[in-house]
């Protein structure tokens, strides 16, 4: 972890221009929540993502976590929560997945494009066409996102929460029961998403590719 420290305080230093910000997110997530939270007084960011996939690279909470946060992560890959494990030790690493209620769900994991995997079908058999790659097919443990708040946050509602299901998103938030608003949510662009979040006091902050961020109205 010092090493990683001091290669990124190096690589800023030398190629950055003044008052570069460096982001691990595909496409800058992690510096629009950051900025938000910020503005919203967080300093201590307690944060939720759900495929949190790879703990460093591509990945939205990584940012939030070297400036001092700390939080959850759910990733149904056993390798990637290894690796989790080892990078971001103040974390709870969680090895399964989300959904609208707690059980067990088949999940399409490939090898050669991991961040394809998923427990939809309909987005497994999409990729699997497009690429020709056939999926290990074999049953995980899913929580729903009450559950993952009950269980693993020792009471504290979550600042931030990042969703990233492969098409799931959705209804991993039609399941929640709202009884925490947490401050922020990243989430992968589906239709009728606007309409579940703007009900419960959301509004939408920033539109980046594939992911929306939102923050309650009042915060």
């Amino acid at each position: 972890m010092n090493f990683l420290r001091k290669l990124f305080r190096f690589i800023k230093n030398r190629y950055a221009p003044r008052g570069a910000r460096l982001s691990f997110s595909e496409s800058g997530e992690d510096i629009v929540m950051s900025n938000i939270l910020k503005k919203l007084g967080v300093k201590d960011v307690f944060y939720i993502d759900i495929g949190s996939h790879h703990p460093v690279f591509g990945n939205n909470t990584y940012l939030l976590y070297k400036n001092g946060g700390h939080g959850i992560l759910v990733e149904p890959n056993a390798g990637l929560c290894e690796a989790a494990r080892s990078k971001r030790p103040r974390d709870i690493v969680v090895n399964a997945g989300a959904g609208r209620e707690d059980g067990q769900a088949d999940f399409y994991s490939f090898a050669k494009k991991s961040t394809r995997s998923s427990f939809s079908y309909e987005q497994a058999k999409k990729w699997e066409d497009e690429s020709g790659q056939h999926p290990e097919i074999g049953k995980r443990q899913i929580f729903s996102l009450d559950t993952i708040i009950g269980k693993y946050a020792s009471g504290r509602v979550p600042d931030a929460v990042c969703i990233d299901a492969e098409g799931l998103d959705k209804e991993i938030l039609s399941g929640f029961g709202w009884k925490v608003l947490p401050k922020v949510f990243c989430i992968e662009r589906s239709l009728g998403l606007e309409d579940i979040l703007g009900l419960r006091g959301y509004e939408l902050k920033a539109r980046i590719l594939q992911n929306d961020i939102y923050a309650l109205k009042d915060s």
